[in-house]
């Protein structure tokens, strides 16, 4: 079986440091001494509490900008027990419980766990004003029991956004409200506004900070675009440089290296991000973070056309069981499998796959990953002409869509309903009646389009326009087909199905 490796002597620095100290302390479950290194990059908040406590919550604020999350509850935990009266260690634990720009929503547990802290933090120490702005920005996420999801990142993106108004001259509030910009960017807004706004403020900040690990980050979001990745390259380049042992920031270059469609450096840091993240598990739990890099890998490595690399990737990924039960799992589970049939083309496989996955998710949870395992079954099944498959999947999807609709989760409902449309086309073509299948395939193509990826993922699983493309194809349409193919390239460049239809 293939393995994922590292050169000898290579990128993986095998000395105790924060991200290390972090994963022990949250699987002991219990306070241990400070981080003495600090390898993750420079951040400078003075708080008002003493300076233990002040080094704890620049260790944790260094975490939460990398987005280490757990990690970071697991540092903010252990220096609150310690320093009870220190606000800020408060309103980091508030802080990890929930993740703005990460898919899947916090449940009602993590939304109790942030109001308890919340509660403490009131009642420690008052602080400065910044501290004070800060402060009120977790306080509105946190507001009232019943709350919206939605409406609670919208309060906090606002506080935080009033926390810089009055506070320009402080790093951090520069850096979340950049982060709250892109945690309310308007899905299908083509003027990118947020993002390009998110994005001035961090080339501002590279200006004025050294290694600040919340430039490289929120700049590689803020550009994660088909329109600006461009001006992400650079961060992209250097993200790994300051945090070499951190698999999200291992990881987030490939998001710019996929817009660019440059698979080999999306393969080596991938690798990298993977072997650090099986590394350091929590409480013998892999982290999510292994999963997203293992499926911007396996994605990289098909568009190479190694298709029995991927194979021996993927079984090594479903191979372990103690895998995170959260979305960035779930949705990297859902995809691998499928994405490698549906590359090779291997319709009757689909067809035949059985609608169960990995035993470590609680797949009821994220209906819009099962939505994908049913989507590649109804398309494998309208292709190679088992209506009946297909039709059953279609019944799968619906009521997939109708649980993103009840829970109004815009976004993945509208790419549910794309892969319905997509399904109904190619059973309409298995039929004859190639006119209908075209006209719902475009309608499938321009919504896919218009909400775009999330960052969860380096591709839809089959691009709707490049099903468009192959649909025109087998109607002897070339023009429109080449046309659709050249349209898929440029929201995926290198994507190598659409390539080789050109050739």
């Amino acid at each position: 079986m293939f393995r994922i490796s590292l050169p000898a002597g290579g990128f993986y620095h095998r000395r105790f440091h924060l991200f290390a100290f972090a994963a022990s302390l949250l699987a002991m479950g219990t306070a241990a001494p400070q981080a003495n290194a600090n390898d993750l990059g420079n951040v400078d908040f003075q708080t008002s509490c003493s300076a233990e406590a002040n080094g704890a919550f620049n260790d944790g604020l260094t975490l939460l900008h990398h987005m280490m999350y757990f990690q970071a509850d697991a540092l903010f935990s252990a220096a609150s027990e310690k320093s009870p009266d220190c606000a800020m260690l408060h309103w980091g634990v508030a802080m990890t419980k929930f993740h703005p720009l990460w898919p899947g929503r916090p449940g009602p547990e993590k939304i109790a766990a942030g109001q308890a802290a919340v509660e403490r933090m009131q009642r420690a120490n008052v602080g400065s004003e910044t501290e004070q702005a800060f402060k009120a920005a977790v306080a509105a996420y946190y507001e009232g029991d019943e709350t919206p999801y939605p409406e609670r990142i919208s309060a906090w993106a606002a506080t935080q956004a009033e926390a810089f108004d009055k506070h320009p001259e402080n790093v951090d509030a520069t850096a979340f409200h950049a982060l709250g910009l892109l945690a309310t960017a308007p899905r299908g807004d083509k003027s990118l506004a947020n993002q390009r706004a998110a994005g001035a403020l961090m080339e501002t900040l590279d200006q004025r900070t050294d290694l600040h690990p919340a430039v490289y980050h929120y700049a590689i979001h803020a550009y994660d675009n088909p329109v600006l990745y461009e001006r992400a390259l650079p961060f992209a380049r250097d993200y790994g440089k300051i945090a070499p042992d951190v698999p999200h920031a291992l990881h987030m270059p490939s998001h710019i290296f996929v817009r660019a469609g440059l698979w080999d450096q999306v393969i080596d840091w991938n690798v990298r991000s993977a072997e650090v993240a099986l590394a350091h598990p929590l409480g013998g739990v892999i982290t999510n973070h292994y999963a997203h890099a293992m499926d911007y890998l396996i994605y990289a490595v098909l568009q190479k056309g190694d298709f029995a690399r991927a194979e021996e990737l993927l079984a090594e990924f479903v191979s372990h069981a103690n895998q995170q039960d959260n979305f960035g799992s779930a949705y990297a589970l859902a995809a691998s499998p499928v994405r490698i049939a549906l590359e090779q083309e291997q319709w009757g496989l689909l067809a035949a796959m059985s609608g169960d996955m990995h035993p470590a998710i609680s797949w009821e949870k994220f209906p819009q990953t099962a939505a994908m395992r049913w989507f590649a079954i109804g398309l494998g099944a309208a292709r190679s002409d088992n209506l009946a498959r297909a039709t059953e999947a279609l019944e799968q999807l619906a009521e997939l869509r109708q649980t993103l609709e009840t829970s109004k989760q815009g976004y993945w409902l509208k790419l549910v309903e794309a892969q319905i449309l997509s399904v109904e086309a190619w059973m309409e073509m298995s039929r004859g009646n190639t006119a209908l299948a075209i006209n719902l395939q475009t309608k499938a193509a321009d919504m896919e389009d218009a909400v775009g990826k999330s960052p969860v993922t380096p591709g839809h699983v089959l691009p709707a326009r490049e099903l468009l493309g192959d649909l025109y194809a087998e109607a002897g349409r070339t023009d429109d087909a080449l046309s659709a193919f050249h349209a898929t390239l440029s929201h995926s460049p290198n994507r190598r199905r659409s390539l080789v239809a050109l050739n």
